[in-house]
């Protein structure tokens, strides 16, 4: 299923099967695909929620983040976003200060 423009009250609808279903014969990674599934519903619906909530730049580059590589995922997606909500509430200046490093001298 292709990925579906995402408009600004609405939830993208994303192909999570290549997240969750192992590829042919693929033996190395162990996958539960119910789980899997179902972690991703349960990631979709909290996003149903919560995707209003969330600055329309942060969830477009969220979603471009989440979907790249074919590996489509909800738990991706929310977990960009609450990531840059986490950040955004940091003050600005935490007391540090960074000084760029010495570059050597020709």
């Amino acid at each position: 299923m292709p990925l579906r423009p995402a408009y600004a009250a609405d939830v993208p609808t994303l192909d999570v099967s290549g997240t969750c279903i192992p590829i042919a014969g693929d033996k190395t990674i162990a996958i539960d695909t119910d789980k899997c599934f179902k972690t991703e519903r349960e990631a979709r619906e909290q996003l149903t929620r919560d995707w209003a909530s969330f600055p329309a730049a942060d969830r477009t580059l969220c979603t471009q983040t989440a979907t790249m590589g074919g590996m489509s995922s909800y738990v991706a997606l929310i977990t960009c976003l609450e990531m840059k909500r986490d950040v955004a509430k940091l003050p600005a200046d935490r007391g540090l200060t960074v000084r760029p490093a010495a570059l050597p001298q020709k």
